[in-house]
């Protein structure tokens, strides 16, 4: 037994995990953390692993003296645990990517995204700049210890990110997009300063990493073994993935059957409303959803995705109860953003308060969301979406940080897709052409179940996966393609939105047994969310603990 609570357990562990993960905490808005790199060399990871494991023993000593205390010390243990498995598949070791999701892509992209608030944030940029150095040198040498063991990149990303990162290297302009405050004094020396930084320390360890990854490309595999299962230790790394990006105990012979049945019932479905609009066939139905992107104009499809919006928050009071959020914002994204062909998405208010949460919609190039999926996406990232369970999470100012700061993609993904079955609950879909547009949104998330565990635990190849995609989903192939380099990049991760759904459908049913006519829905919705992001064993002890309250 111990004295520590639980609140203080969460807060202390959530401390030491943003100071290990300093780039989160600046891409979360919260202060404090901005001068900070994360310590990316083996044997920071290792002291890393073994801090957490005390705070594991830790929280095994904490008693919960209520259900509220109860899912904190579930979100710390299973934040430890899930910690420990990311250590141990040390990605490191192989990713290469030209993607932001690992490496010095991460780098600029966060630095892209800094808001430099304060003269205090100003400097704290500039040490993580001066700092940087060591950083991505860490790197490097991972690498080279991955390549020793026979943990290699895959050689077309690594290609990739060579050719990016030489692009990058001559302006560096994103470590150059956040800018000082107004009127401060010592705006042109820091300016003086950062230039400077960036010629003596940024600019040479980014090409030094480059000649790295050129180093090892002779080595690195081929296009055809793209999957961890190709690795040394590959299969356990794969089942440490399903468990961080899950938090549950799925095999992926499980997993990808689940894919493959739903893919099999949404096409049938799909075919069966297409028949209502003089569609014949899998194909005439595909083939017409893929040509539905990009067919109105911009101006025209931010309107209809407003009013989808103002459809869905007309009608929130019937499916949540006090408090709603704000309206959501509906906005062009920034160019910059636009240019990439980045698909409408939400980017939720800063923990600060700086920024309401936002809906961004591309005007600039046809993208995913733009054709008869349009609706499908507001839903998803709005309302009942993404805005309602993360501005409603924002006036929970008493939830331990752990729990309002960190988004599990399990919890947060799987509510986007549940929120998109629940809009057709409603009734708020304009019609089939809408609810065909739902569902190769709900395709892409189901096919996804069957690529990545095809990747990693198959052994398909990269081509094999594409096709697979490129069958089964009415997308592209050229909007497709980098969704399989998203899955090699980031194992487990794809299987997290469907699995998610259905753990909360699942959750729900048992709910609506138990309770009969008393079910409220959008009491369970509460119940839900008003934890914060949940891993799924513990979002079910929650609801658990919430349906004894009610039947008492």
């Amino acid at each position: 037994m111990t004295d520590t609570s639980p609140r203080d357990l969460a807060d202390r562990f959530q401390q030491r995990w943003l100071e290990h993960n300093p780039f989160a905490a600046t891409m979360y808005g919260i202060p404090g953390y901005d001068h900070l790199l994360p310590d990316e060399s083996e044997a920071g990871e290792q002291a890393w692993r073994a801090e957490v494991g005390r705070f594991g023993e830790e929280a095994a000593a904490v008693t919960a003296a209520t259900p509220a205390e109860a899912v904190t010390l579930g979100c710390v243990r299973e934040a430890g645990a899930h910690e420990q498995d990311g250590i141990d598949m040390a990605p490191a070791e192989h990713t290469v990517t030209a993607m932001q999701f690992a490496g010095p892509a991460t780098f600029l992209a966060v630095a892209a995204r800094t808001v430099l608030v304060d003269p205090e944030a100003a400097e704290a940029y500039l040490a993580r700049l001066r700092s940087s150095g060591t950083w991505f040198g860490q790197l490097g040498e991972r690498l080279r210890t991955g390549a020793a063991k026979g943990r290699l990149p895959v050689a077309p990303l690594a290609e990739r990110a060579i050719a990016w990162a030489q692009d990058a290297l001559p302006g560096l302009g994103p470590v150059f997009t956040p800018q000082p405050p107004p009127g401060w004094a010592r705006a042109a020396q820091w300016e003086r300063e950062r230039r400077a930084v960036a010629d003596e320390v940024v600019r040479p360890a980014l090409a030094g990493w480059v000649e790295t990854v050129r180093e090892l490309l002779p080595r690195a595999r081929p296009s055809d073994r793209a999957g961890l299962v190709w690795l040394p230790g590959g299969q356990e790394d794969y089942t440490r993935a399903i468990r961080i990006f899950t938090t549950l105990p799925r095999s992926p012979e499980e997993l990808h059957q689940t894919g493959l049945d739903q893919v099999a019932e949404l096409e049938a479905r799909a075919v069966r409303l297409g028949a209502g609009l003089g569609l014949s066939g899998r194909d005439e139905v595909f083939g017409a959803l893929r040509d539905s992107a990009g067919k109105i104009s911009a101006e025209e499809a931010i309107r209809q995705a407003v009013a989808a919006v103002r459809r869905a928050e007309a009608r929130a009071g019937e499916l949540f109860p006090q408090p709603l959020p704000p309206p959501c914002e509906v906005t062009p994204m920034p160019e910059v953003v636009a240019v990439s062909g980045a698909a409408p998405h939400y980017t939720p208010p800063r923990l600060d308060g700086g920024r309401a949460g936002t809906f961004w919609f591309n005007t600039e190039r046809p993208t995913p969301g733009t054709g008869w999926d349009l609706e499908v996406v507001a839903f998803h990232e709005a309302v009942p979406g993404h805005h309602l369970q993360l501005s409603r999470l924002q006036l929970l100012t008493d939830l331990p940080a752990l729990q309002r700061q960190r988004s599990l993609s399990v919890f947060s993904e799987g509510w986007g897709l549940y929120a998109e079955q629940l809009a057709e609950e409603a009734g708020l879909y304009d019609g089939d052409r809408a609810l065909l547009g739902a569902i190769s949104s709900s395709l892409m998330r189901a096919a996804r179940l069957v690529v990545d565990t095809g990747l990693h635990a198959f052994g398909w190849s990269r081509e094999r996966a594409l096709d697979y995609l490129a069958e089964h989903v009415p997308m592209p192939r050229e909007v497709l393609a980098p969704e399989i380099d998203r899955y090699v990049v980031m194992p487990g991760q794809a299987v997290s939105y469907l699995t998610g759904k259905l753990e909360i459908l699942r959750i729900r049913d048992e709910a609506r047994q138990r309770l009969g006519p008393a079910f409220s829905l959008p009491a369970f919705h509460a119940a839900v969310l008003d934890h914060g992001s949940l891993p799924m064993p513990v979002l079910a002890r929650s609801i658990a603990d919430w349906l004894d309250g009610v039947t008492r």
